[in-house]
């Protein structure tokens, strides 16, 4: 099992995801969610608020304050892996500057570490973060990791649902969550 999450937002009135690329270390590199797999005895959104806080180290803020974002505005939840993975798409307000100042930060940590370090620690394992249109997301389709390129195209089948469900969540305290399964 295991979970992640996808912030969202609506940017001149179009979806951007912001998505999260492997660090040169990895194993199958490429750009996807910020997730991973569940450690014992967790749920999917305790692996979620635990992996979303790793992979973005921290530049969404404390688990409990992603907790408190999820809660507030829910989630549109994709699932894939038979079941065995669930992204948590949730309404984040489009910020330009964000990648930009993680980009230079982990830049930064990653050139005055040492390699094995940064090879083995789980806040390293996102070496960039970009917002990427929904628009665009065909022809960046062979960028992302091997596994997630089925959750692209779910992403582009859902995409009227998730702009909805972003629209609406982001004037509503506290929807309900939406999960859709894909046929994989």
């Amino acid at each position: 099992m295991g979970a992640g999450i996808l912030p969202t937002a609506i940017h001149n009135n179009k979806l951007y995801f912001l998505f999260g690329k492997e660090n040169k270390y990895a194993d199958t590199p490429g750009w996807c969610d910020f997730g991973g797999g569940t450690e014992k005895g967790e749920s999917f959104m305790k692996t979620t608020l635990r992996e979303g806080t790793e992979e973005t180290t921290g530049f969404l803020g404390s688990e409990q304050d992603l907790g408190k974002m999820l809660k507030k505005h829910g989630t549109y939840n994709i699932e894939f892996s038979d079941g065995k993975y669930r992204m948590h798409i949730f309404p984040y307000e489009y910020d330009e500057k964000l990648p930009f100042y993680y980009n230079n930060n982990q830049r930064f940590l990653q050139k005055r570490l040492e390699p094995e370090l940064v090879k083995k620690s789980k806040i390293f394992e996102k070496a960039e973060i970009k917002w990427v249109c929904v628009d665009d997301l065909p022809k960046m389709r062979k960028d992302f990791r091997f596994y997630f390129k089925v959750v692209v195209d779910d992403i582009l089948k859902q995409k009227n649902d998730i702009f909805n469900f972003i629209k609406k969540a982001m004037r509503e305290k506290t929807p309900k969550n939406v999960t859709r399964k894909n046929r994989h």
